[in-house]
């Protein structure tokens, strides 16, 4: 029978562990190789993320009082960002304009105008200077998190897992490589730690809502920058009322003051309800609905976690469990945190579609179970080594996991390498080309203007609609229906009318990209029609990643790389003059 922590047969000196110097130096290390990563050697391009990318438009063109796009999640806090980077980014144009002299009132929004317009003709500097924020604001949130834990009382946290705490926390995968550097998920990691670590291991004073009310606003703040997270709910706000002690009267009042703190850092629940609405019921619950013939998404499974070199911690996972509900003196919040974690993986791995982002609230969940599986073999065995141990073993899978990603990545771009060689092509040349290139490769006046005008179709939106909806929206659709549905046609708009406004005439090829699905982006046409039309002339240039066409070839781009290979096919007719 084990002991519970207060009367442990190992007895331990303080003075005998590791110092909170240790713990300091881990954070250290884990946001200078993020830094390392992002702006010393960093990979061709700088390399963003779609995701990222729609965050940084959103925050740019709120300058243009533009709804923020949304995905599955609303990424507020990084959109403020770079909504604040931008804005000063045209102050110190603002200024710069003024020292030239002749600065008028009506000179100050083509000021914004151009700063929008330098931004859409290369995203990679802010969308690196949005980095650099999130990095120093997740470095803070871990320095928190190593506060908390070092002056967590040892009835509530075992002196000796400090250590091993500080480092599965901060050298895991998310920190260590890839969610501050090229992923808007690293706040809401750091975030969801810091509100966990105080419910599970700081002090609540009775009677006091100084310290519920901060877990609450970092929990709002944590669903504003990622959606996901409600799923965590169960554990976290339990936890927090199971810390406080419940009561109907309690409970009440938490929910009221989540939903203010809600209301103040979401604030576009206020003015864009149902574009929220959409991100949440039309994004995350139409993957989780989606038929697949098991129960489980075992694609999935054996495509991405059963080939991580990580895989091996799932074992820990229920052995951790157990520890954990052995030895944490609340059984209450035990049970939440088991449970929300159990419910979590089931529903996760059921999905239809899943990607590595949305099993982050597992992997942050998780954590606790692999502190207390270590744990567990420490008291089994008596030595505090061993607890290390594996707590390095721990660190040093994750950091091989992430130094995989990062061999990849630097390896040569063909998608970058591909955007050189279309920029040495004569102005407004006619280009069909694969859409991943659509926010790398600036565009043409004539490519502007044509992609404004789909953009704005009406019968193209009601397409998409009709696909959306199975054909049961009438036509035309309901105003606040098109409303809500179209944040993504009105930034595209602003966005082609500050292009076809600044872009000098025959300055960048025509580009027209092709995709499978029919109105899935206005201005994206047809793949089938586009490669009739390109065997005609219409297009000189076919841009694609498939290598077995048969069409003149004039380049090819397929060593290995991240982004895979990328042909340039002539076509074998006479181009038509544009």
């Amino acid at each position: 029978m084990f002991s519970s922590p207060t009367t442990s047969r190992l007895s331990i000196s303080l003075d005998s562990l590791p110092s909170s110097r240790w713990s300091y130096l881990i954070v250290g290390l884990a946001i200078s190789f993020a830094c390392w990563v992002s702006f010393i050697q960093p990979p061709d391009g700088g390399y963003f993320t779609t995701d990222e990318q729609f965050i940084a438009d959103s925050g740019v063109f709120m300058l243009f009082g533009a709804t923020p796009r949304c995905l599955d999640w609303p990424g507020i806090p990084m959109v403020l960002v770079f909504y604040l980077l931008a804005l000063g980014q045209c102050l110190i144009n603002i200024v710069t304009a003024a020292k030239t002299g002749g600065l008028t009132a009506a000179g100050l929004f083509e000021v914004v105008d151009k700063t929008a317009y330098a931004y859409l003709l290369d995203r990679v500097p802010l969308i690196t200077a949005g980095r650099l924020v999130q990095i120093l604001l997740v470095g803070s949130l871990l320095i928190w998190c190593v506060r908390i834990i070092h002056r967590s009382s040892s009835a509530l946290l075992p002196p000796v897992l400090r250590l091993p705490l500080v480092i599965i926390l901060c050298l895991q995968f998310d920190v260590f490589v890839s969610t501050p550097v090229i992923r808007p998920e690293g706040l809401s990691y750091a975030l969801f730690a810091v509100a966990s670590l105080l419910i599970l291991f700081s002090e609540f004073p009775a009677g006091s809502w100084r310290k519920p009310a901060l877990v609450l606003l970092l929990i709002a703040l944590l669903i504003s920058q990622r959606l996901l997270f409600m799923f965590t709910f169960p554990f976290l706000l339990g936890g927090v009322l199971l810390r406080m002690g419940w009561s109907w009267q309690r409970a009440v009042g938490l929910l009221g003051a989540l939903l203010l703190f809600m209301l103040l850092t979401m604030p576009f629940l206020w003015t864009d309800s149902f574009v929220l609405l959409k991100a949440f019921a039309g994004g995350m619950l139409m993957k989780v609905s989606g038929t697949q013939t098991s129960f489980f998404n075992w694609g999935y499974v054996t495509g991405m976690v059963l080939p991580a070199p990580t895989v091996w911690q799932l074992v820990l996972i229920p052995i951790g469990a157990l520890a954990f509900w052995r030895w944490y003196p609340n059984k209450g919040i035990a049970a939440l945190l088991i449970g929300n974690l159990v419910l979590l993986t089931v529903s996760i791995f059921h999905s239809s579609t899943i990607y590595i982002t949305h099993t982050l609230p597992l992997r942050t969940m998780s954590l606790f179970m692999l502190v207390y599986a270590g744990y567990g073999v420490y008291q089994i065995t008596s030595r505090r080594w061993v607890l290390y141990g594996l707590a390095g073993a721990l660190a040093l899978s994750n950091f091989i996991e992430g130094l995989m990603l990062e061999i990849d990545l630097l390896r040569p771009s063909m998608l970058w390498q591909t955007a050189a060689f279309l920029r040495t092509l004569p102005g407004n040349t006619p280009v069909l080309i694969n859409p991943e290139f659509d926010n790398v490769m600036p565009r043409s006046r004539q490519t502007s203007i044509r992609e404004l005008k789909l953009s704005e179709d009406e019968s193209i939106t009601q397409a998409k609609y009709d696909r959306q909806f199975r054909g049961q929206v009438s036509n035309p659709p309901p105003v606040s229906l098109r409303t809500s549905l179209s944040e993504d046609e009105q930034l595209n708009s602003l966005q082609r009318r500050v292009l076809a406004q600044y872009t000098p005439p025959d300055k960048y090829p025509d580009l027209s990209f092709f995709g499978d699905i029919v109105g899935f982006v206005n201005y994206y046409v047809d793949q089938k029609v586009a490669m009739v039309d390109f065997e005609k002339g219409k297009y000189a240039y076919l841009i694609t990643k498939d290598g077995t066409l048969t069409y003149p070839r004039v380049a090819q781009f397929d060593k290995p790389s991240h982004s895979g290979p990328f042909y340039v096919y002539k076509t074998p007719a006479t181009p038509v003059t544009p």
